[in-house]
């Protein structure tokens, strides 16, 4: 059963992908599930996002800025930095590892701490994420005009 006859005998269910790739929701999604799992495989072998999150994270943004609807673009360039918030937020509450006080305080601390030193990952995203709207915008509107 292809997407859209799922999302339409499902009218409730948001589709996230058609012929013409993802939706903004697949696009989101994408950069979710594959930062999610970086940063889920961080945690759990250590302290806090390192390597593996960042790996992950860019590629997931780079895929859904690929994989995008032409007309979504500008979520897919719009989005890593609120995945990015939203995946350091889940990835200090998950962090066994954290300073005293109360949890609202942890979770200050760890979001300061994932921006102000994952700054250089998510820059790398959103620029990357950037770069191939341009070049598929680009792209389009040459395949529009010739």
């Amino acid at each position: 059963m292809s997407a859209d006859s799922a999302a339409g005998s499902h009218p409730h269910v948001p589709a996230v992908a058609d012929r013409r790739g993802l939706t903004a929701l697949g696009a989101v999604s994408i950069a979710l599930v594959l930062g999610l799992a970086g940063a889920t495989f961080d945690v759990v072998t250590g302290s806090g996002l390192r390597l593996v999150f960042a790996v992950c994270f860019v590629v997931g943004c780079v895929l859904a800025a690929l994989l995008v609807h032409q007309e979504d673009l500008t979520t897919a360039v719009l989005m890593p930095p609120l995945v990015y918030v939203v995946l350091a937020f889940v990835g200090g509450a998950l962090d066994p590892v954290g300073s005293s006080g109360s949890f609202l305080t942890q979770q200050a601390l760890e979001m300061a701490n994932a921006l102000v030193l994952g700054a250089p990952v998510l820059l790398t995203a959103t620029g990357l994420a950037l770069a191939v709207a341009v070049v598929r915008s680009l792209s389009a509107r040459g395949h529009s005009q010739g």
